[in-house]
């Protein structure tokens, strides 16, 4: 049986100054007045906090803007938090290769780097992903001292609690330890937040790009690589980017008679259009000669690029075309899927095949045509333009979301 811890003065203000960090990060610019109104907080305690942070260096208040405050007739002073006041690393290791980062406070990055992995051993990715961030501070001229919390994400199931990957099937990995290994390697003794690579992007969607999401009280993350997840974000002024589930989508079964999964299913929607699945039906088709356009782009022996199998579907390589065609259809069927169960108000799509106008198109004809109008028909969809350090960065923003949680303990 689990009991509510009870509230006493130090918790009490220490829960008040992280709701009001909070509702400064993710609202600024805002006054006092603004703060207390929408926490139901008395205006003198919101001073106080507010005078407290900004002493800390946490917070600021603008110079150039200001606005009426219509009870007193007096004006407010804007407030806004103090993007060089903190510092994170966040890391994403895929397992083919790492990508790191150190971002600010506002997730502005100040350094990335990257590096390939040669093998698929555990042990051998971690030394190279935390040799990795070291070299990235070193070049930065920052040490551990300045770093507030280092986020960490990969593809997988992961326990956050307790930082744990339980399971990573194509690797072969099962139950490591992220948590204590990179704080073994790094002998890092702040914060580390261990997180699911596509919860990572979706955490810093939330936190970076409110403005594009127009603070949709609900929106769903599709991430589209060797694997595909989609989870689903609550964004309500109460519950900023809080992860409903890591969305395992690519283990829905889209064919029950179709292709056979990494996870031992057949017809599952990662075994037919992740970027892992088409890459492998390219390499079966210009093995039997069905390629043409594509075997021109591509090194004999070597399996093609995502970026080449879109230019020979542009072409017009009939293989690549229906290869592709198949993909997209299915994805859309599955987001389709997905509006109907969980109805999103937004849903953005991660993924190096969108890159091309016509299988946006495809897509979005395919999933609307689908959608059940009678549940949600005026989802939102954003396509993401891909980025390789888009999981650094969520990572980042991973470990700047935990930071601002409330930590009355």
């Amino acid at each position: 049986m689990q009991f509510v811890k009870g509230n006493n003065l130090p918790r009490v203000r220490a829960a008040n100054q992280s709701s009001i960090l909070r509702m400064v990060y993710h609202c600024a610019p805002i006054t006092r007045a603004d703060i207390a109104k929408r926490l139901g907080l008395t205006l003198p305690t919101i001073t106080t906090n507010i005078s407290a942070m900004i002493a800390e260096g946490l917070v600021q208040e603008l110079d150039q803007q200001e606005s009426a405050d219509q009870r007193s007739g007096r004006k407010s002073r804007l407030l806004d938090i103090v993007p060089q006041a903190r510092r994170y690393v966040g890391v994403e290791m895929r397992g083919t290769d790492s990508t790191a980062c150190v971002t600010d406070f506002r997730g502005r990055v100040l350094g990335q780097a990257e590096a390939a992995a040669a093998d698929r051993d555990y042990e051998y990715n971690l030394d190279m992903t935390c040799r990795l961030v070291r070299d990235l501070l070193a070049e930065l001229k920052l040490g551990f001292d300045d770093i507030d919390a280092l986020g960490f994400c990969l593809p997988g199931l992961v326990d956050t609690e307790t930082g744990i990957l339980r399971v990573r099937p194509s690797f072969n990995w099962f139950d490591k330890n992220i948590l204590r290994d990179v704080r073994r390697r790094l002998d890092f003794h702040k914060p580390i937040c261990v997180e699911n690579n596509a919860c990572a992007r979706a955490c810093g969607a939330s936190l970076f790009q409110r403005e594009q999401l127009n603070d949709v009280p609900t929106f769903a993350y599709l991430f589209i690589h060797t694997g595909i997840a989609c989870p689903l974000i609550l964004n309500t002024s109460s519950s900023y980017g809080s992860i409903v589930g890591a969305g395992e989508v690519g283990h829905m079964v889209m064919e029950s008679n179709g292709p056979q999964c990494t996870c031992g299913n057949h017809g599952c929607l990662e075994a037919i259009s992740s970027s892992r699945a088409i890459i492998a039906r390219c390499m079966d088709a210009l093995a039997k000669g069905e390629a043409p356009i594509l075997r021109s782009l591509c090194a004999k022996g070597e399996a093609p690029a995502m970026a080449q199998i879109l230019q020979a579907q542009e072409a017009g390589d009939p293989a690549v075309y229906l290869i592709v065609e198949r993909a997209v259809y299915t994805l859309g069927v599955a987001i389709a899927n997905i509006v109907n169960f969980t109805c999103p108000h937004a849903l953005l799509i991660d993924g190096e095949l969108f890159q091309s106008p016509a299988n946006r198109r495809q897509l979005l004809d395919v999933a609307r045509r689908n959608i059940c109008k009678v549940t949600r028909g005026d989802t939102n969809f954003i396509f993401v333009e891909p980025d390789r350090y888009s999981g650094a960065r969520g990572a980042a923003a991973v470990a700047i979301a935990h930071g601002l949680q409330v930590c009355a303990e």
